[in-house]
């Protein structure tokens, strides 16, 4: 069933994730992938830049395709995309003006020299000077993902037991709360700290290890995980696939009720009596903290500046050497 076939997931994200490496290429700013590399002194579209500090061919590529997202944002104008019919050219001028100015200011900020001037083809044929104004571009920015070094993740969702736990624990549910921190925006590659808890309720056969007077029973699994990420070859700068796996350490606390019997004397409203009485009681057992190990994989969008979506399914295995649990937390989160 569904929740069998669940077991099967660590062995193909352990599959999946030995060719990665050789797949990941970075996504390229635009210009790139139309253009060669250009020398430091870049002159096109009536635009020179210049860098003042030395800066080396890809650090000024870097620095033009990130002031080139800001300014986008900042003027709604992106000048790879072209402009919708209805644009006046009034209003295409200006938003080209404030993204000129927007894109100018970052550049400088970051050591570089930068002018506007006439393209060299306006001295020839002054009609088509005219053309960049007309035929000029427009775009809604949408939201990106963008390196940020350290991120907060919460999530929450449905967790399923497999193999061993299936027979004794039902499906439960799960939270979280996380760190993911990119050492450098040169790498795929993150280090993930994540806390989590999860609940289940107890069947038959779990009830049945403490006595046969115990009538319910349910436990929580609470502890941390300390993961690597790997996100994948990506094209686009709104979503991206990732690989994660690691270690972490996890207790387990079992809350079990049932019927015990005491002898003595019971008193109430109209007497006291002695005897051996029934009584409810709960009692709680709680493991040390036990060894762990996940591999899951997941998929994140952006949804703003800053922040974004995810969807992470992943094994866990707890206790590889005595009594196993065994569970595949399927969440949905927030990562800001």
């Amino acid at each position: 069933m569904v929740r069998k076939s669940l077991g099967g997931i660590g062995i193909v994200v352990l599959t999946m994730s030995m060719p990665v490496n050789a797949q990941y290429t970075s996504t390229p700013p635009p210009e790139q992938r139309t253009t060669p590399a250009q020398p430091p002194a870049v002159r096109g579209d009536s635009l020179t830049i210049t860098a003042r500090n030395g800066q080396t061919e890809k650090q000024q590529w870097a620095d033009r395709y990130e002031c080139h997202k800001w300014a986008k944002d900042q003027s709604g104008f992106d000048p790879t995309l072209r402009a919708p019919s209805e644009m006046s050219s009034e209003e295409i001028r200006s938003h080209r003006d404030q993204y000129r100015r927007a894109f100018s200011a970052c550049l400088e900020g970051r050591g570089y020299s930068v002018q506007y001037g006439q393209a060299p083809s306006a001295a020839v044929a002054p009609a088509a000077a005219a053309a960049p104004v007309t035929a000029s571009h427009w775009v809604r920015s949408q939201p990106e993902l963008r390196y940020r070094p350290l991120q907060v993740q919460i999530e929450g969702g449905y967790t399923a037991t497999v193999g061993n736990s299936d027979s004794q624990l039902d499906d439960g549910s799960t939270v979280g709360f996380g760190l993911t921190w990119y050492p450098t925006s040169a790498l795929p590659l993150a280090v993930r700290v994540d806390g989590s808890y999860s609940s289940f309720r107890g069947r038959d056969a779990f009830l049945n290890q403490f006595g046969p007077n115990v009538y319910r029973g349910w436990e929580d699994v609470y502890g941390g995980d300390v993961d690597l990420q790997l996100d994948l070859a990506h094209s686009s700068s709104r979503s991206k696939l990732y690989l994660l796996g690691g270690a972490g350490w996890y207790r387990e606390r079992a809350t079990l009720r049932g019927v015990v019997y005491a002898t003595g004397t019971f008193c109430d409203y109209f007497g006291c009596d002695t005897g051996t009485f029934p009584f409810r009681a709960t009692d709680h057992q709680t493991t040390p903290w036990r060894s762990a190990w996940n591999a899951g994989l997941g998929w994140e969008i952006a949804y703003a500046d800053g922040a974004s979506f995810f969807v992470e399914a992943r094994y866990r295995q707890i206790a590889p050497r005595d009594d196993r649990v065994q569970m595949v937390p399927i969440t949905i989160g927030l990562r800001f």
